[in-house]
């Protein structure tokens, strides 16, 4: 936390987190300027070649004054407030403009995102200290920045960061990593009396799905939740599950094909069955990019098929069946 942070605590039990100031354009300079920032980076996860190249990047960033202030505006708006029903900050909607300057220094897309994420932390920690996560816990999710470039390189081949209204999400902290899994707190049914909170289900690209990693997730998820937000307990609909209970899972795996084809044996397979499948919808580019790191444009008979999931939703890309993405529910 920087000098400049005057942060304000609403709520009791609190709901928010706010900033009571805007960090100055010097500020975020001297923030990524100072020798700490290297061990800053590497707190939240930039490690490797994607390392090398942001910190080369980040003098000539500074140098220029529209970057500078694109990313002391767009770090201003990150880090306003986090909390409950606390809106993300529209990063999309700066896409565009960000990825014009970026193309002064470097080709590609999200510089602008990442150093405005690195120097925005106070916020969202700020939030999960009164929520009760560890020092350590708060930067583990906070490393998902790095995770999501590294997602970004496999895809393109180079530094950058596309995942912007995640990693946004991300900065309102009312996500944690628990495990093997991510859970990101959320309403359902919203505006109807069935309107409720429940814990979405997340799996990052960090392994296999192993069943006693899941389970160990899943009941870690409800015993973190049900004790740091117990007040999210009261008030529920009836016959609504207990709050911490219920998981959905929106997801290209939530596919009934994965188990019959591969084996309900398998990972995938038994991770998928411990789900009812409640919707669906068209999946193909969700699929091809978590499968093989795809993004349009892509040709599916071009994708290879090495695996057996990657023949199985390869052939579904390619014979124009499709693949069906689906809304997953579990109870437990």
């Amino acid at each position: 936390m920087s000098d400049h942070d005057q942060l304000e605590v609403l709520g009791d039990p609190p709901h928010v987190v706010r900033a009571l100031d805007e960090l100055p354009r010097p500020a975020v300079a001297a923030m990524l300027r100072a020798p700490s920032a290297p061990a800053l980076l590497e707190l939240l996860g930039i490690t490797g070649a994607d390392q090398v190249e942001l910190s080369a990047l980040i003098g000539p960033a500074l140098e220029d004054p529209e970057i500078l202030a694109e990313i002391t505006r767009t770090a201003n708006l990150l880090r306003g407030a986090a909390g409950l029903d606390v809106p993300a900050a529209e990063l999309g909607a700066l896409e565009a403009r960000h990825n014009s300057l970026q193309q002064r220094l470097a080709p590609g897309e999200g510089l602008v995102p990442i150093l405005a994420l690195a120097v925005s932390t106070s916020t969202v920690r700020a939030w999960h200290r009164e929520r009760g996560l560890s020092t350590e816990q708060s930067w583990q999710v906070l490393a998902d920045l790095g995770q999501q470039m590294r997602v970004h390189r496999h895809s393109s081949g180079r530094l950058g960061l596309h995942q912007l209204p995640w990693m946004a999400l991300n900065w309102c902290g009312r996500l944690v990593h628990l495990g093997r899994l991510q859970f990101d707190l959320h309403r359902v049914e919203e505006g109807t009396t069935q309107e409720r909170w429940v814990l979405g289900t997340h799996i990052p690209a960090s392994g296999p799905l192993d069943p006693a990693a899941v389970d160990d997730s899943l009941a870690r998820a409800t015993a973190y939740f049900t004790t740091h937000y117990a007040d999210l307990g009261t008030g529920r609909p009836d016959h609504a599950p207990p709050f911490g209970h219920e998981f959905v899972c929106d997801s290209w795996l939530m596919n009934e094909l994965l188990p019959r084809e591969l084996g309900e044996e398998s990972n995938l397979g038994a991770f998928v069955r411990r789900w009812e499948i409640v919707s669906r919808t068209p999946g193909d580019d969700s699929a091809a990019f978590f499968v093989f790191g795809s993004r349009p444009p892509y040709d599916p008979a071009e994708l290879p098929r090495t695996t057996r999931l990657e023949r199985v939703v390869g052939e579904h890309l390619a014979d124009r069946r499709g693949w069906e993405a689906g809304l997953g529910r579990l109870v437990r």
